[in-house]
């Protein structure tokens, strides 16, 4: 479980999070959403420990980020994957090579990553063929280095996956092929997904449960048909917006 009590984080004399309260329990899939500038992003790192709040406390599996050693970051970052926005993979290193570096030192030594076989699995799951292992990722399309970079995510079998913005610069055909293998892989490997993303249709479709922020906070959560239903104002406006 992730608990987040009273996260604040001020970034260019704003506060992007102020006063942030969630839950994110095992096994579930959490889409957070809300209008650019809200602080979903930075939210994902505080998670992951690129950034440290200003104010308030942030557990993973019980253990505090913000206050973790370097042995303790290193322990909470072994249960977290991340899949950045532009994907991030090394332009100089293969497909395979990219993917591998999401499994240990140690288990990176035992194999070739174009003849690992946790890396196979992994590319095979994002339904792409063992024959993209040895290209690298200037030969990929853009749908191809969104499904490696899931492929990075999954190879170490982390308990959670944070998934930044991952259809954004995607068109909608290789977008919905990128929300149903995020979907599908929910059940297959049952790790918990934690999804930013401004779009709505993809938050319906992924999310058991979805989070809207504005300005910093949780303005409102709940199930698909919750967060439809929803009196807050907020809320409706940023899921059907007034054409002006």
């Amino acid at each position: 479980m992730i608990q987040i009590r009273g996260l604040r984080k001020n970034l260019n004399d704003k506060w992007v999070l102020d006063g942030l309260d969630l839950d994110i329990h095992e096994g579930m899939s959490l889409v957070i959403m809300g209008p650019s500038g809200t602080g979903k992003s930075v939210l994902l790192k505080h998670i992951v420990g690129l950034f440290d709040p200003d104010e308030g406390e942030l557990l993973v599996e019980g253990m505090s980020v913000p206050k973790a050693n370097g042995r303790q970051i290193r322990e909470i970052r072994s249960q977290i994957s991340y899949v950045f926005q532009n994907a991030a993979l090394f332009d100089s290193l293969t497909a395979g090579q990219n993917i591998q570096l999401g499994l240990t030192p140690d288990e990176c030594r035992k194999y070739d990553a174009h003849l690992d076989p946790r890396v196979i699995e992994a590319v095979e799951h994002v339904n792409l063929d063992s024959d993209v292992l040895r290209l690298l990722p200037a030969e990929l399309s853009g749908g191809m280095q969104k499904r490696v970079a899931i492929a990075r995510a999954i190879v170490g079998r982390q308990k959670y996956i944070l998934y930044d913005e991952p259809t954004t610069g995607l068109d909608p055909v290789n977008a919905n092929v990128i929300n149903r293998l995020i979907a599908r892989l929910q059940g297959e490997i049952g790790a918990t997904s934690v999804i930013v993303t401004h779009d709505v249709e993809s938050a319906f479709y992924l999310g058991d449960r979805i989070v809207l922020m504005f300005d910093g906070r949780v303005q409102a959560q709940g199930t698909p048909t919750e967060l439809r239903e929803s009196p807050d104002p907020i809320v409706q406006e940023f899921l059907h917006p007034k054409l002006t």
